[in-house]
Order: structure tokens, then sequence, then C-alpha cells
């Protein structure tokens, strides 16, 4: 007597693979969705800081025009704006918007130790990255009334 064997061949997926697989696409599509919006936030960030940086460089050379018109017109303590003019820049208290995005800030103090020829100026440029998130440069320097010394 002979016996015969049947072998049965799956030739389908099983519910468990099928599963296994939708996971797996699922997470890599939620992974490359994330790094596209990642690399965008990315990007814009850096051109913004960029944008943000040279104004900040700009705010830093009007205070030098400033100061090299009167080492009296840096006043120690105050928060300053600046304005541009047919006379060249100037303080002013009123805050105002570059590219309706951009608000400049400039703060004079005293250095450390105190010297009466030296003065430190700081220029922040914040901007609204997203609609929650602000993003800020800052520049600082040490000017000198050389005239002084």
């Amino acid at each position: 007597m002979r016996l015969i064997y049947k072998i049965k061949i799956n030739r389908g997926f099983s519910l468990l693979e099928l599963v296994l697989a939708i996971g797996i696409f699922a997470l890599s599509s939620v992974a490359l969705v994330t790094l596209l919006i990642d690399s965008n936030i990315s990007t814009k960030l850096g051109l913004e800081r960029t944008t943000a940086l040279m104004y900040a460089k700009e705010g830093m050379i009007a205070v030098q025009s400033i100061q090299s018109n009167g080492w009296a017109s840096l006043v120690v303590g105050n928060d300053y704006y600046l304005a541009n003019n047919n006379d060249g820049w100037s303080f002013t208290g009123t805050p105002g918007l570059l590219e309706d995005k951009y608000s400049r800030k400039i703060n004079i103090s005293l250095t450390y130790p105190p010297a009466t020829s030296t003065k430190t100026v700081d220029v922040n440029v914040s901007w609204n990255l997203t609609p929650v998130r602000i993003a800020s440069t800052t520049l600082t320097t040490i000017l000198t009334n050389w005239r002084n010394n």
C-alpha cells in the first residue's frame, strides 16, 4: 500500500504578517513626514536668523554712528529703537517692525568694571518663528570714547 501525502502550500499572507507590514509602513510614513516638517522649519529658522543677524549688525553700525556724533547721546539704562532719517541714525522710544516681522531693541549699559569711557551695547533682534515660538539673536560690543582717553 502506498501512502500519498499531500503538502498544503500557503500562497497568501497570514493576518499577523499583514498587520506587521501595515505597522512598518505607518511608522516609516510618520518618520518621513516628521523629517520633512523638521527640515522645513530648520531651513526657515536659518534664513530668518541670517536676516535677523543682518539687522543686528545694521543696528550696531547705527549705534557706532550715533556715538561718533556725540558720546553723551549714549545714555545708560534705556532701551532704544532706531530711526533712520535724512540726517542719519537716531534713537527713538517707539518700537517699530522691520519687514513687518523683526523687532530691534538696543540696550546701553555700563561695562564691568565701570569706566567712564566705555559702555556695553546690546542689539537684540526678535521675531515670531511660529505663532507660539519667539526666536531672537543678540550682538554685544563695548564702545570706547577714545577722545576722552
